[in-house]
């Protein structure tokens, strides 16, 4: 059975095309988060392995992944999937002028695997509606309140307008 996967609704801008007008998308909802100590206890519940060597498993993960980013390695998890760094830079004319001044920093992208693409497609979506202070959930686009400029209250990613 799928859970259902709550979202809320986004304005944007279309930063190529500032003449069309500005367009509502998607925007994740999250349940909560989790952290490793967490992870670690549960991955001990569905294993023989103990907590503690979970934990320490996961933290080594971390440690080798980071040396692996440093070599320019992708770093590939079998099914769960592929690690890989992306740079941030600006642009030039020619390809000689690229130089190390141009780079802004880099960022690690993740590139799920099969068992996980196919998870997300059983996903089925809610509205997220908040509760107001009487318990009953309301409806986020019937007025009576000022809209919250970041309504997931996460970094949820949106599609690209100039896609």
């Amino acid at each position: 059975m799928a859970k259902v996967f709550s979202f809320t609704s986004v304005l944007r801008k279309n930063m190529l095309d500032k003449a069309k007008p500005d367009m509502y998308y998607a925007l994740t909802k999250s349940s909560g988060e989790i952290d490793i100590d967490e992870m670690a206890e549960r991955i001990q519940r569905s294993s023989t392995v103990n907590w503690a060597d979970v934990l320490c498993v996961l933290r080594a993960l971390q440690t080798e992944m980071i040396e692996s980013f440093k070599k320019a390695e992708i770093v590939r998890l079998g099914g769960l999937g592929s690690f890989y760094v992306t740079l941030r830079s600006s642009g030039a004319l020619a390809p000689k002028d690229v130089k190390e001044g141009l780079i802004k920093g880099a960022r690690v992208r993740f590139r799920p695997g099969k068992e996980i693409k196919n998870a997300l497609k059983t996903l089925e979506y809610s509205k997220y509606k908040p509760e107001n202070s009487d318990g009953d959930k309301s409806d986020p686009e019937k007025p009576g309140g000022t809209p919250d400029p970041n309504p997931g209250g996460d970094d949820g990613e949106t599609p690209d307008p100039a896609a």
